[in-house]
């Protein structure tokens, strides 16, 4: 279970862009479940996307739909990742990606 207000790492089903315009699989920090229809004003049809989690504070928040949510660790220090950068190049348009960059939403 997640527990609010405590550190996690997140990682996704899909790439999505930081402020930074880079991409990333996963994010950490604080995390606090909310509902959809409170953050966004609606409720979607899908159940797997009427509830979110926001990772981070202080303008640095990410919000994940649920549904996009692959794996959550428990990770009250900040991750660092020791390995040499990974790509991935996605096949239907060649671009590139570094597929172990992590948001840090702190």
């Amino acid at each position: 279970m997640i527990e609010q207000g405590k550190k996690y790492l997140v990682t996704t089903d899909n790439w999505f862009y930081g402020p930074d315009g880079q991409n990333y699989k996963a994010a950490w920090g604080r995390c606090y479940i909310g509902k959809t229809a409170e953050q966004l004003g609606f409720t979607p049809l899908r159940p797997s996307t009427n509830w979110y989690l926001c990772v981070g504070v202080d303008g640095k928040e990410i919000i994940i739909a649920g549904c996009q949510i692959h794996y959550v660790i428990r990770c009250e220090e900040r991750p660092v990742v020791t390995v040499t950068p990974a790509t991935y190049k996605q096949k239907d348009t060649n671009i590139e990606y570094i597929s172990n960059n992590i948001y840090y939403a702190e």
